[in-house]
């Protein structure tokens, strides 16, 4: 009957305190090199292809915005022109932070689990924080639009901004979490890869191992 990891775990640890006691016998713990940089390099291959879905995100909303403001009248069309300022805006930061992020490149691949484990958890809580920030950002447009209906002065140019902020955070929410699954299924891939990590301990020919 299979051991448990659980029961292995304290195996290996058992044999770690005995091994100072046995200075021939080499210990080691690892996990095969290259898969750990397919999942790192993936890992770079998905932050730069989600920097370029925000730049294009972005450039298209830079695009529309601008083109709403410039075909709306000042005070005939203010929910129009509202609308674009904000989407612009918008864009043009999310064009600005996919440019610096494309530009400072995700950097180079590792062979070590624990640097790609570590980068990986960092992005996926990054991506995290994003996710909440979008309902954030779409939570207060949907404030501004309700306000919009309640006698605000200017009633128009909330609603505009509201409905705009809305898109932001429903259209941001999207990619963040495509990304997000995507990072979330490589960390399962890498504890999965842990678990399975083979122990060994070898001296002169005689070897002991197993998968966790």
């Amino acid at each position: 009957m299979p051991f448990s990891n659980a029961i292995r775990r304290r195996v290996l640890r058992a044999a770690s305190a005995l091994l100072p006691f046995f200075p021939g016998v080499a210990f080691a713990q690892t996990a095969p090199a290259e898969t750990v940089r397919g999942a790192s390099e993936a890992l770079r291959v998905d932050q730069s292809a989600h920097l370029w879905r925000v730049g294009a995100w972005g450039a298209a909303n830079v695009a529309g915005g601008l083109a709403l403001v410039a075909l709306s009248d000042t005070e005939a069309d203010r929910v129009q022109r509202a609308f674009g300022i904000q989407s612009a805006a918008w864009g043009a930061i999310n064009v600005g932070i996919a440019a610096v992020g494309l530009a400072r490149g995700p950097g180079d691949a590792t062979d070590d689990w624990a640097e790609a484990h570590a980068a990986e958890n960092g992005y996926a809580d990054i991506l995290l924080v994003n996710l909440g920030l979008n309902v954030g950002y779409a939570g207060v447009g949907t404030a501004m639009v309700v306000a919009s209906g309640q006698g605000v002065t200017r009633a128009d140019d909330w609603r505009g901004h509201g409905l705009a902020l809305i898109l932001q955070g429903a259209g941001l929410f999207i990619l963040d979490g495509i990304a997000y699954l995507g990072s979330r299924a490589r960390l399962g891939g890498l504890v999965d890869l842990a678990e399975r990590t083979r122990l060994s301990a070898s001296t002169e020919g005689v070897r002991l191992g197993g998968w966790l």
